[in-house]
């Protein structure tokens, strides 16, 4: 089971107030696809313009974002999944949750189809489901888009949200490498269907379909009526070189200003839903990281 305390220690981390940034210095950071969208962009750009410190944002997945900064690769990282349990890459990383986030359901923009239930999507990604005309679309087969890697972070995720299983394996037409290049063949793909994270769908020219009727907006996210939602973490070192200044970006990240650039990009801060914390805990104490990180 979850060590409660120390999810609660963490919840308290979530009403520091940013700290001077005098002796902060230059950091990199490793981002997964979804996290990039959904605010790093946005806020390193603002990190820069009020401290004047340059945070410079290299493209990864969610296993680099974890493993990169174990290896002093990266000072800070950014990732859509929890730790593995006895994964020696991850060992000496803890994670800070900092955002709500949600898989959707995509499809070609011109797709009818509108709204699929939990059980259609586990039937579609089992194979039981493969034509279109089976969720009131045209007579045409799904072409069923996944990530290839089970523990990238979208991948993971639609493992132990779909399935309570994340080694569950799931059919799919076409693997890909990243969400980006998921989404982008998606566009050209009029029969296609994919999970991805919301916040870099709906940057995208492609349609979000609803589940069980109920879209990812940020409202239905942050009161749970949305179901597949997912934590979004920074990843970092306890005894980083540059831990302090570390420290300083998570802060800023925390701050009230920054929250609400969060919800302008239809991201929910993770302070705004802590009802959605107990509730991942109930759902799946297997799934809940049992580390979240202590600074």
């Amino acid at each position: 089971m979850p060590d409660l305390k120390r999810i609660l220690f963490t919840f308290s981390l979530l009403l520091v107030s940013s700290s001077s940034f005098a002796d902060a210095v230059e950091l990199n950071l490793v981002s997964c696809h979804t996290s990039k969208a959904a605010y790093i962009t946005d806020m390193v750009n603002a990190y820069k313009k009020e401290t004047g410190i340059q945070i410079n944002v290299h493209a990864g997945n969610s296993s680099s974002a974890i493993r990169d900064v174990d290896i002093g690769v990266a000072d800070i990282g950014a990732t859509s999944r929890y730790l593995i349990q006895n994964e020696i890459r991850e060992a000496g990383v803890e994670l800070l949750p900092v955002a709500w986030d949600a898989l959707t359901i995509i499809v070609h923009k011109d797709n009818p189809v509108d709204s699929i239930s939990l059980e259609q999507a586990r039937a579609i990604y089992t194979g039981k489901i493969r034509y279109w005309s089976e969720l009131g679309g045209a007579e045409q087969k799904i072409a069923v888009f996944a990530h290839k890697n089970k523990i990238s972070g979208n991948g993971h995720t639609l493992r132990e949200l779909l399935f309570s299983n994340v080694e569950k394996t799931i059919y799919a037409s076409r693997v890909f490498d990243s969400s980006e290049m998921l989404e982008q063949a998606l566009t050209e793909n009029p029969n296609a269907i994919a999970i991805t994270g919301v916040s870099s769908a709906r940057l995208q020219g492609i349609k979000i379909v609803a589940l069980d009727s109920v879209s990812p907006t940020v409202e239905n996210i942050k009161n749970g009526d949305y179901g597949l939602y997912r934590p979004l973490f920074l990843s970092y070192a306890p005894d980083s070189p540059n831990i302090n200044s570390v420290k300083d970006f998570i802060r800023f990240v925390q701050s009230k200003s920054r929250r609400d650039l969060m919800r302008s990009n239809g991201v929910v801060p993770y302070r705004d839903a802590m009802s959605l914390v107990m509730k991942k805990v109930r759902e799946s104490e297997v799934s809940y990281p049992q580390t979240v990180g202590q600074m």
